[in-house]
């Protein structure tokens, strides 16, 4: 114990440590707080046309009493269709461009996500292109949820029409989706959006914190006197890396917290009530409200952020020099997305999931993962992403922690 006292002491004295810890913390409240910036309403009043925007615009619709939160009924649905076309007609508006704003904020804001859900469910099943407002048929709207199996068995067949078995999979995580939705207002898919660029940049500073743990006493030659200790191999090893993972690990974890937290007060709890199918995709897999799915992510991404860790720690017990570590360890933080971007179908999707750093990505986010319909496939075994990116990341991180304790042992032994 008294080992890893000393080397937590020894990792948060750097000037490095200290300085990404308060920029984190920094980050964490303004990107909680930048998508509070987006909202806006139009209000008429008397006359009188009054534009509220960020906390203003968030507390109006906080205390919006409007009937069309809560529960998602059919009836719900074919009301807003009705109500918006309506008003399309009345404004000679074929996509609502011809709409007073004050009008839309008052009439068709709140609508706009079952809106833009109904045109998903209602899409032609061969091209995925969703039709226009004025197009769709109030009456075929009821059938809202009747149709939310066959959407999503069109979109499995346009995706990987080959893998029969994704599909069959797809339907059998769908079939654990809690129905009718819930909807509320309250964090939107920019706040989550911002969430994955947080989890990314933590992440870079984890892996800064993290990369000259060894590198630093080769680099200097102290590693030489610490081998000579009582304690100076597999027992200063497994001490330098427990440190590493409690520091970046608690400080990840803290700043993920803080982020959901910060975010649902300034948006409203009661909007982590609203079923995340809602926000994204209607025939989404996981089944999760949006509070969920906030949480879900954090957790998943702290697994992963340890993967890295891990990965970090063992390239810098064979680097010679802090630097070579740093980039070492930073190049693999944005491997994965290169692989995702320069490799063709599903051998992105597979290099994406092998890369300890896989998930943590701007681009190929667990969120994005989450919210998406990629299977991968071993033989004509179909298997959803976000599953076997999770457990290939559980078996990592023990495998480089045991490869970077070998590395370091083995280091001392060479030298003899």
């Amino acid at each position: 114990m008294r080992l890893l006292l000393l080397e937590i002491k020894r990792v948060l004295l750097t000037r490095i440590t200290w300085f990404l810890l308060g920029m984190s913390l920094i980050l964490t409240a303004a990107l909680a707080y930048i998508p509070v910036t987006f909202e806006g309403v139009v209000l008429d009043e008397n006359g009188k046309k009054t534009e509220l925007t960020g906390l203003e615009a968030v507390k109006h619709y906080r205390q919006y009493n409007n009937t069309i939160y809560g529960e998602v009924t059919a009836e719900k649905l074919t009301e807003a269709i009705e109500k918006r076309q309506e008003l399309y007609r009345e404004y000679d508006s074929e996509y609502g461009e011809n709409i007073p704003s004050e009008v839309y904020y008052k009439e068709l804001a709140s609508s706009d996500a079952y809106v833009h859900g109904i045109k998903e469910v209602f899409a032609d099943p061969k091209t995925g292109i969703a039709p226009e407002v004025l197009e769709l048929d109030p009456e075929e709207v009821g059938d809202y949820y009747g149709r939310l199996t066959e959407r999503l068995a069109s979109v499995m067949k346009m995706g990987q029409k080959d893998y029969p078995s994704a599909e069959k999979a797809a339907l059998e995580k769908f079939e654990k989706v809690e129905r009718p939705y819930q909807y509320y207002y309250g964090a939107s898919g920019n706040s989550m959006d911002y969430q994955v660029l947080l989890i990314f940049a933590a992440a870079v500073f984890c892996v800064v914190i993290a990369a000259p743990v060894f590198s630093t006493e080769y680099q200097t030659g102290s590693d030489d006197i610490l081998r000579c200790t009582r304690h100076g191999r597999a027992r200063l090893a497994a001490a330098k890396i427990l440190s590493a993972f409690l520091i970046t690990g608690t400080a990840f974890t803290f700043c993920g917290v803080l982020y959901i937290l910060i975010s649902n007060c300034l948006f409203g709890w009661e909007g982590t009530k609203t079923s995340m199918q809602i926000i994204f995709s209607v025939t989404s897999l996981p089944a999760y409200t949006i509070g969920q799915l906030q949480w879900a992510n954090l957790a998943g991404s702290i697994l992963i952020v340890l993967s890295t860790i891990s990965f970090t720690l063992f390239v810098s017990s064979k680097a010679k020099n802090n630097v070579s570590a740093l980039a070492g360890g930073l190049l693999f933080v944005i491997l994965p997305v290169i692989a995702d971007a320069a490799l063709p179908g599903q051998l992105g999707k597979w290099v994406g999931c092998i890369l300890p750093s896989g998930g943590i990505g701007l681009s190929n986010s667990l969120l994005y993962a989450m919210t998406d319909f990629d299977f991968l496939h071993i033989g004509q075994t179909s298997v959803w992403n976000v599953d076997l990116l999770l457990v290939i990341r559980a078996v990592e991180i023990p495998v480089f922690v045991l490869l970077a304790v070998y590395t370091y042992c083995r280091r001392g032994n060479a030298g003899k």
